[in-house]
């Protein structure tokens, strides 16, 4: 009997806080670049982003929504200068990847348009650097093209902070699709391979869906 009694216990809290928190996975597609003092010369890549979500109920238009996400970010950038011998100029892309903790407020301002804002914790993973660089000579004319890619994970800063604000449609009880900016906070590089003090920061445009469980 004490057994069915705790069982129906069990069952009824489960329930009832089912109708207060939701579990959900989300996927992105991320576009970003740097903004900063010294991002002059930054270009737009395309990443990714995938993870899951809670859905916490406060009120019935309030939501809170941390989550857990792996986050690919891609940016280019190009660079030329003289030698005096010869000019060079570079491609560059950077890629990197992050452990996100996005933590965000979630109004709604009717049943199927919510409006959302927040702040994300980003912990660096890894860096890789990937360039083209082309050298021609001044007194010649002639190219030298040289390629490759380098470990950049030393120049990166280990966390990131970064403002989100975004707004959204569910388009049923089960499935959201938002749309995000992420503005960093701090710069993720301090300086370069060069020794170069540096302030850039993330700026990341994300489309995303929401499944909710």
């Amino acid at each position: 009997m004490f057994k069915k009694i705790i069982l129906a216990a069990l069952i009824v809290t489960s329930a009832a806080f089912a109708d207060f928190f939701s579990v959900g996975a989300r996927a992105a597609a991320n576009f970003g670049t740097a903004w900063g003092d010294d991002a002059d010369d930054a270009t737009w890549g395309v990443g990714f982003n995938a993870g899951v979500a809670l859905k916490i109920d406060i009120l019935p238009v309030i939501t809170i929504i941390p989550g857990l996400e792996v986050d690919y970010r891609r940016m280019g950038g190009e660079q030329d200068y003289s030698t005096g011998v010869s000019d060079v100029s570079t491609d560059q892309t950077l890629g990197m990847w992050y452990l996100d903790i996005p933590v965000l407020a979630r109004v709604k301002l009717i049943p199927m348009v919510f409006l959302e804002g927040g702040v994300a914790f980003s912990f660096n993973l890894s860096a890789t650097m990937d360039y083209d660089e082309t050298e021609t000579s001044i007194a010649t004319g002639e190219t030298e093209k040289e390629s490759g890619d380098m470990s950049y994970s030393k120049f990166v800063n280990t966390m990131d902070i970064g403002l989100i604000v975004g707004a959204g449609i569910s388009l049923m009880d089960k499935l959201d699709v938002d749309f995000r900016l992420v503005l960093g906070l701090n710069s993720y590089m301090d300086e370069t391979d060069e020794g170069y003090s540096l302030s850039m920061k993330h700026m990341r445009m994300q489309a995303g869906v929401i499944y909710w469980f």
